[in-house]
């Protein structure tokens, strides 16, 4: 299981990272506002042009369409042939087999839910490791691995910086729209999770969970 919070500054990119089915990347350009989020599906979708040799066989087909028996094509094939032409050629998706051996989990936070409920824009953001000085970077190296919240890391008095801010209902949108065509990303509602864990008793916290431990805290 990899799982990311859903403040982070990569969560798009990873979000759609497992996304095999191109309709859907297509659907993603189509119809989101957010422009990263169109790149994001730009990047991932490919297109491979028909050949010349390509185009003649579709059209072949599709000339069948309003002949009687329609020259022993099945609808299905004729209303492919029309699409292949209609684009220009076949989509299909780069790199069909990243992280496909690994299930993937958004840790999504109190805020962004907060944010859904209320339209809300919301932020992602990460420490501003670039413009820490020797001491805070040595700091960095050595104990963000063992705090990984950038919340509990701004507490400490750490600067942080917001890489950008999304309305928060596009980023749930492009979650579930993954999450039912791919079955991916999951969902672990990580502050949920740490209200109800014992593990606080120990002075430990969850940070995230196996693919069977997941569902304990799937919903809200």
């Amino acid at each position: 299981m990899i799982m990311l919070q859903s403040d982070h500054p990569d969560i798009i990119e990873f979000i759609i990272s497992k996304m095999q089915n191109p309709r859907v990347l297509r659907f993603l350009i189509e119809n989101t506002e957010d422009e990263l989020i169109k790149k994001l599906a730009k990047e991932k979708l490919k297109f491979t042009p028909l050949t010349g040799v390509e185009k003649n066989i579709y059209q072949g087909i599709v000339n069948f369409k309003n002949i009687e028996g329609h020259g022993g094509f099945e609808p299905a094939a004729i209303r492919e042939a029309e699409e292949k032409l209609r684009d220009g050629g076949t989509y299909s998706v780069h790199e069909p087999d990243f992280l496909s051996g690994a299930n993937i989990s958004v840790c999504v936070t109190s805020e962004f839910m907060e944010a859904v409920e209320n339209d809300d824009y919301y932020e992602l953001r990460f420490p501003d490791v670039d413009n820490y000085n020797d001491e805070e970077k040595k700091y960095y190296d050595e104990h963000w691995h063992e705090v990984g919240d950038v919340r509990e890391w701004e507490k400490l008095g750490f600067k942080v910086r917001v890489h950008r801010r999304i309305k928060a209902r596009e980023l749930w949108n492009l979650i579930n729209i993954c999450a039912t065509y791919s079955a991916e990303p999951g969902i672990f509602f990580i502050d949920n999770a740490n209200e109800k864990t014992n593990a606080v008793a120990y002075g430990q916290r969850v940070v995230a969970t196996n693919p069977c431990g997941s569902g304990k805290f799937a919903s809200r």
